[in-house]
């Protein structure tokens, strides 16, 4: 059986409450991640834009467990202006070649996940095996199970 990790960063929650279902549902090694600086208010979500938009890499904490061990790497974080969120992308670029295999599960407001995908991909420096988008409303619907059971197959696959 192959070990898997997913590595979550959650600004809002959605993303946290979709990692807690397929942890759940796979009994997964979750690892959380998180800003040094908070994101919220305002200013925080101007933060979040100019992040992204300038191509910042923000320090993060909650990283420091060894991928060596796992067979494939869940990023776990939403999707911001068409881009992998920036807390992400340091966790990505910060243990490049460390991953064997990478997925890519996200929830997003509008569209970008095959970007932010392929981003967290090149950061990683890696190919993906798979990736699944859940909107805010489906998450909040639940109507993306189908798509989720067939995200889990492939990673497991």
């Amino acid at each position: 059986m192959s070990r898997v990790l997913v590595v979550c960063y959650s600004r809002s929650g959605y993303t946290a409450s979709l990692v807690q279902e397929i942890v759940g549902m796979t009994g997964w090694d979750r690892q959380d991640i998180r800003d040094l600086h908070p994101r919220d208010g305002a200013f925080g979500a101007l933060r979040c834009v100019l992040d992204v938009m300038l191509n910042r890499r923000p320090p993060i904490v909650g990283d420091e467990r060894r991928l060596e061990g796992y067979d494939t790497v869940v990023l776990a974080a939403p999707v911001w202006m068409e881009r992998l969120a920036a807390p992400m992308q340091s966790y990505a670029a910060r243990h490049r070649g460390e991953m064997k295999s990478l997925a890519y599960v996200c929830t997003y407001g509008g569209r970008g996940v095959e970007n932010a995908a392929q981003q967290a991909a090149r950061l990683a420096g890696t190919t993906l095996k798979a990736s699944l988008g859940v909107t805010s409303q489906e998450l909040e619907q639940a109507d993306y199970r189908r798509r989720l059971d067939a995200f889990l197959a492939a990673v497991k696959a």
